[in-house]
């Protein structure tokens, strides 16, 4: 099937490398396309939501633009030393993923408490259904979207409560957990091209972010998250939380995030020196 995408920021182009990441994670190009979709997810579970990648190129480039990490980038990366990327740069790596496969998927942008077009997810088209992915809020189950039915994603350690507003053109994502309900972001329902995204993907290397290590993972059942010298591992039941020194930070990362040591090592460089 054609390709629905030819902006760059959708595309990968490299069949061996798109072979090997089928490959070692199970992904059979052939069978019914839902069951292509959620393998293609799931997947993409195995990349953790981190800045260290986003932090270490762009202390060598001169602009944000020259320091988006596009698909091939991201995948190769994944394969070689075990990184993913922020929602930008996750949500561009699956939606080239379904379009190198002929599956129609589109970028949405999201707002947050701090900002308009602050987050991202995708959303895949199969028959009749549009179904919500987002990589970057680590929401790997196809959840078909609704415009007047709200719907409960029971994940292994939280549920994620997702409500359509304004006649389903916003979909709240909000977090159910041991009874407190919070509201994390708010899609916008309608897909933005390639254009309107990137220039979202660069506006996001101004965010304070970019000046501490942020990761997030969920293994084995447990939600794994640092940010900055705060570090949690949560299940269905409790939150344990800490304060970590630098070197605790990199050794939490090592053992939970899956990434390289010597991706850890290079970012803290930039961060101890304060060049991001």
């Amino acid at each position: 099937m054609k390709p629905v995408h030819t902006a760059p920021i959708f595309r990968c182009k490299d069949r061996a490398l798109l072979d090997r990441f089928f490959t070692k994670y199970a992904i059979h190009p052939g069978k019914e396309p839902l069951a292509v979709i959620g393998q293609c997810a799931k997947a993409f579970s195995a990349l953790p939501y981190e800045n260290l990648t986003k932090i270490i190129k762009s202390d060598g480039v001169l602009s944000p633009k020259s320091a988006l990490r596009f698909p091939e980038e991201v995948l190769a990366d994944h394969l070689k030393w075990g990184t993913g990327g922020t929602c930008f740069s996750l949500t561009a790596a699956l939606i080239a993923v379904f379009n190198e496969l002929g599956l129609h998927a589109q970028p949405l942008l999201a707002d947050r408490h701090y900002g308009v077009n602050t987050h991202c997810g995708l959303v895949v088209m199969h028959e009749k259904q549009t179904l919500l992915i987002d990589p970057g809020y680590l929401l790997f189950r196809p959840t078909p979207l609704s415009a007047i039915a709200s719907s409960i994603i029971a994940l292994d350690y939280r549920n994620i409560e997702l409500r359509p507003l304004e006649g389903g053109s916003r979909i709240e994502l909000a977090t159910l957990i041991r009874g407190n309900r919070k509201v994390r972001l708010t899609y916008k329902s309608f897909p933005v091209d390639a254009e309107t995204f990137q220039r979202a993907w660069i506006n996001s290397f101004t965010w304070e972010m970019m000046t501490y290590p942020v990761l997030t993972r969920c293994v084995a059942g447990k939600h794994l998250y640092l940010q900055g010298a705060s570090a949690s591992v949560s299940t269905s039941d409790r939150t344990e939380r800490c304060k970590l020194d630098p070197g605790d930070q990199v050794s939490f990362i090592r053992q939970n995030m899956g990434v390289a040591g010597d991706v850890v090592l290079k970012a803290w460089e930039i961060i101890r020196h304060g060049t991001t």
